[in-house]
């Protein structure tokens, strides 16, 4: 667990405003940090991350208060987060050739008994591949992703779901994967019950690979776009820093 203190907090910058909608079959308990992505039919995903505070500690709930209770300091984190992740999503549209969009960034706080929770979320459009009614996710966690915190993907309702490495837990359409875990050659397959479980073609030609897309120009290697770089900018962010900035 990350130490967070008021005046040097390490507020990991995957944080997704909006709430996490539960999974049925899912593991994750009601105030478990999590990164989790909920895909939608069009290839378009929510992605949402979860970051909690222990109340009980006197530096934690000053910390989450702080975030919580000044708006300009909410709103910068927001902004923060919306750009970092569009980043990666520019860097994944290169790397797969299909185009990708990063909308509708948002922040929320809630507590749970003794637990503060904050929840960043963006629509993240052209994640995954998508042919019919069966989608692809490689990019951008095929590329160095691990995870720091449970990492969700849920298909669309009624989809079965295939997924590359074996996940930790399953659910109905879910797979979740175990803080640490190396995500490397990630693919993620959903498909209808009247679709066979094949790799999809994404928009535009080729072929979805592991670690890789296959385009008319040749095939994008798998050490191509990843979470690495952004998520460690990220974990420098601080509340303090946020809060101090332009007053």
């Amino acid at each position: 667990m990350y130490e967070k203190t008021a005046a040097g907090l390490v507020l990991i910058g995957l944080v997704v405003v909006g709430t996490v909608t539960p999974v049925a079959g899912a593991t994750q308990g009601a105030n478990e940090e999590s990164f989790a992505v909920d895909l939608a039919a069009d290839g378009s995903a929510t992605v949402t991350v979860t970051t909690t505070f222990d109340l009980t500690n006197d530096n934690e709930s000053d910390a989450f208060a702080e975030l919580r209770d000044d708006d300009a300091a909410s709103e910068r984190f927001r902004t923060r987060f919306r750009d970092r992740m569009a980043g990666v999503a520019a860097d994944a549209e290169n790397a797969t050739g299909r185009e990708m969009a990063v909308t509708d960034a948002s922040i929320a706080f809630r507590t749970e008994g003794d637990t503060g929770v904050v929840e960043q979320s963006v629509t993240w459009t052209g994640l995954a591949a998508a042919e019919g009614d069966r989608l692809v996710v490689t990019e951008p966690f095929a590329s160095g992703f691990e995870p720091d915190r449970q990492f969700r993907v849920a298909a669309p309702d009624g989809y079965d779901l295939d997924a590359t490495p074996a996940p930790d837990g399953t659910g109905d359409g879910s797979a979740t994967w175990d803080a640490g875990t190396s995500l490397d050659g990630f693919e993620v397959t959903a498909s209808s019950p009247e679709t066979p479980m094949a790799t999809a073609t994404p928009p535009g030609g080729g072929t979805a690979t592991d670690g890789g897309t296959e385009t008319d120009g040749g095939t994008t290697a798998g050490s191509g776009p990843g979470f690495g770089a952004a998520l460690a900018v990220l974990a420098l962010l601080s509340v303090a820093a946020l809060v101090a900035r332009d007053q």
